[in-house]
């Protein structure tokens, strides 16, 4: 029996060409998570598919029936024999199309700048899908497709990139408390150098001469001439990131939570010192891991009552201040407490967070003044607690780089 010629691939080296190179994945990936995102070209990709159209009525009213063609792939299984044999015509044209796209990027003839990652989703959303799922990005599930981890990491890098831009104006969210510590931040107050408690970094040079000066003239250095700056103390922090993900939360808001969990955690990981907790809450509770942010669905009613009572129970488990981040648009409409209703659900829940000491911060997607009111009283319930209105969802991913970022510089 013969062997054939060709050898397997290799994972380890990762012989296997890609099809679209990293940078454009990312893009590509974006697009398809947030559509609310547009970017502008300089080459309009349709030109593309119109040089591959054999049907003459096609290229010349292209633009009308491209749309519809789209909506016709994706969404229709039956159709008249008038409009198959249009319809094969033109997703033949846009697989020869796209691939034409490929091949000009590789060799330089087409520029990356020169395209908009939006408008080629639009007119190649199945053959860019096919493309991920073969460079491991996405994969098909009964429902459709879901992200795999290797998207999750690829569209952090981005979010996190992307709440960089326009960071305006002075940085906040120090972990820093007035207790005495360790950390590399150093207090204006000098005291005795102990080496049990103070390493050669925080000795203060001028001011040990001064003071050895002020003893002995004569500058005979002694080591009880040492003194050190004690330094503030940081303090490290349990981060819970409460994201609804009931039936109102829907659209932007969603893609706007999943950005903020996103880009939270790539900043926290980044500053190496605290730990976060992402939480989805509707009616249930359930704690999201590694590579599954991306997949969550809103559906299911509002019990904020029993998100806060989750984070409660999770900062009670760790060491470090508690800090709660509620993401929410709308009052709660269910209790986990049956004697409660979903408003006095919450407010007890938010009464009982004093008992960890912890933060909250709520972030509202509604300006409604009652759902505003009862905000205002969970907050007062809590005691340390801010109170956020947010209008547009997809700003929240600065809001909380910013809130973080505070002395660390990337």
């Amino acid at each position: 029996m013969s062997m054939p010629d060709t050898k397997p691939e290799c994972r380890c080296c990762g012989s296997k060409s890609k099809e679209i190179d990293e940078n454009l994945a990312r893009d590509l990936l974006y697009s398809l998570f947030n559509p609310y995102h547009r970017e502008k070209g300089n080459v309009n990709p349709y030109e593309f598919i119109k040089e591959h159209l054999k049907n003459e009525e096609l290229k010349q009213f292209f633009e009308n029936f491209s749309f519809m063609f789209n909506d016709m792939v994706r969404g229709y299984k039956y159709i008249s024999r008038f409009w198959s044999e249009k319809i094969e015509d033109y997703v033949e044209a846009k697989r020869k199309a796209w691939e034409d796209i490929k091949r000009m990027l590789k060799s330089g003839d087409l520029k990356r700048e020169d395209l908009s990652a939006s408008e080629l989703v639009n007119y190649f959303y199945e053959e860019i899908l096919e493309d991920l799922k073969r460079e491991g990005y996405v994969e098909e599930t009964f429902f459709g497709y879901r992200y795999t981890r290797e998207a999750e990491r690829a569209l952090s890098k981005k979010i996190f990139q992307l709440s960089l831009q326009n960071l305006k104006g002075e940085d906040f969210g120090e972990h820093e408390t007035e207790k005495i510590g360790v950390s590399s931040f150093l207090r204006e107050e000098v005291v005795d150098y102990d080496e049990f408690k103070h390493s050669f970094d925080s000795i203060d040079i001028q001011e040990s001469l001064t003071r050895c000066a002020l003893r002995d003239p004569s500058l005979n250095f002694d080591e009880r001439d040492l003194v050190a700056r004690e330094s503030r103390h940081m303090e490290r922090c349990v981060y819970v990131l409460l994201i609804d993900v009931s039936d109102s939360m829907r659209g932007r808001k969603i893609v706007g939570a999943i950005e903020s969990a996103l880009a939270l955690r790539k900043v926290i990981r980044k500053a190496d010192m605290d730990e976060l907790h992402i939480i989805a809450f509707n009616h249930e509770v359930r704690k999201i891991k590694e590579g599954e942010i991306l997949n969550l669905r809103t559906r299911g009613r509002t019990d904020i009552g029993l998100a806060l009572k989750r984070a409660r129970e999770i900062i009670k488990k760790r060491r470090g201040s508690g800090v709660v981040f509620l993401i929410t648009d709308g009052e709660p409409t269910s209790s986990y407490d049956p004697y409660l209703t979903p408003s006095m659900c919450a407010i007890k829940e938010a009464e009982r967070l004093r008992k960890v000491d912890a933060n909250l911060t709520i972030i509202t997607l509604s300006p409604e003044k009652r759902f505003l009111a009862l905000c205002d009283r969970i907050a007062k319930a809590v005691k340390k607690s801010n109170l956020v209105y947010v209008e547009n969802p997809l700003n929240l991913k600065r809001f909380f780089v910013r809130s973080y970022m505070s002395r660390l510089r990337f």
